[in-house]
């Protein structure tokens, strides 16, 4: 059964200032902690709008498959919404294959002036979506995506307009402010193996502090707490450690390289961060300070030791990342990615036939792809 989400937010008496916005949620479905950032920008939006969220079907054909074959399951029927008018709808995907879930809402279109997407994971492997989720990307004005490289490859596909849009991190949760750090270096998600084994060493030798993830596509019991605690850890680390997707996912190698939630995340808490940087053209621009990542190159193990006990103890360098910190939670977290989007007012839906053509494509469930 899903969860009740129809709850709207903002204030009572701001709220006639405020956009009316309906967001449609996965989250009562998807567990992968990592899917704890859709929640952060979600949260962000409902937070500075007059917001209703309301809970969708996360597409997948099993489930289509089991609902097709047990007449009771209403998983896949028309999904209600609180109001019948909003200024826009914003749907937050962590991959294209989500974008089905709009196509669940009762009369969308009519609705809601304008949709507005993120997506997340662009990634060019998982492009086939773009087609064959058409129907469900016809309803849409506006999709932001992630990745730079790929918005030439959405905006063939997809009949709206395409723009590059960076993570981010919440501000509300990450901040640098918290003095007491217990945790030296703290490793969370990916992880590079032969870097792993060499900071296990350094931690035992030095007795530091090293806390890593224990497993790999982690499932939380509740994602909000599961996000909470992740704030928490990196509010208390000295350090982080963060790599590039292309050093840790072979399979990613060679697509491009993404400026992920933990480069913002790490920098939002004002902590030192070991790795390498990726090779994302604007990651200087994003993050300026020169020395934000402190590299380590598991090759040599002696200079890698003496990288991570040196930068601990660098006092100089921990005050120019409590001012990064700063830097990061104004310009780039959840909130003022929501600001850009409200920003957007000026790009309209199109004409009325536009209008009309979507329209007609937002219902029918029963058979959506």
């Amino acid at each position: 059964m899903m969860e009740d989400l129809s709850g709207s937010a903002g204030s009572p008496t701001s709220a006639g200032a405020q956009p009316t916005v309906l967001i449609p949620t996965n989250r009562s479905t998807y567990r992968l902690v990592s899917y704890g950032s859709v929640i952060d920008f979600e949260e962000a939006m409902r937070e500075r709008t007059n917001a209703d969220l309301v809970d969708v079907p996360a597409y997948s054909r099993r489930a289509r498959l089991r609902a097709a074959l047990t007449p009771s399951d209403r998983t896949f029927r028309p999904v209600p919404t609180p109001r019948d008018k909003y200024d826009f709808c914003f749907f937050v995907a962590m991959e294209p294959s989500w974008i089905s879930s709009l196509r669940y809402i009762e009369g969308l279109r009519e609705k809601c002036g304008r949709v507005v997407v993120y997506v997340f994971d662009a990634w060019l492997a998982n492009a086939d979506w773009l087609r064959r989720s058409r129907r469900a990307w016809e309803l849409c004005d506006l999709v932001y995506i992630s990745f730079p490289w790929a918005v030439d490859t959405y905006s063939r596909h997809l009949s709206c307009p395409v723009e590059y849009l960076p993570q981010a991190a919440r501000a509300a949760r990450f901040h640098p402010s918290r003095r007491e750090r217990p945790i030296d270096v703290l490793s969370v998600g990916r992880r590079l193996a032969p870097a792993h084994s060499l900071i296990l060493e350094i931690a035992e030798k030095h007795d530091l502090f090293y806390h890593y993830s224990e497993a790999m596509a982690q499932q939380a019991v509740d994602l909000t707490e599961s996000q909470q605690l992740l704030a928490r850890l990196c509010q208390s680390a000295r350090s982080q450690v963060c790599w590039p997707v292309e050093m840790t996912r072979q399979d990613r190698k060679g697509e491009g390289s993404p400026i992920t939630v933990r480069w913002f995340e790490a920098a939002a808490c004002g902590s030192i961060v070991f790795g390498a940087r990726p090779s994302a053209t604007d990651f200087a621009e994003i993050f300026p300070y020169d020395d934000f990542v402190v590299q380590l190159d598991y090759r040599r193990p002696a200079e890698f030791e003496r990288t991570i006990v040196s930068a601990l103890t660098d006092e100089a360098d921990w005050l120019a990342r409590q001012e990064l910190a700063q830097y990061v939670r104004a310009r780039h977290s959840w909130e003022a990615r929501c600001d850009t989007i409200m920003g957007s007012a000026d790009k309209r839906p199109g004409s009325d036939s536009s209008r009309a053509s979507r329209a007609a494509t937002s219902v029918a469930p029963a058979d959506a792809p």
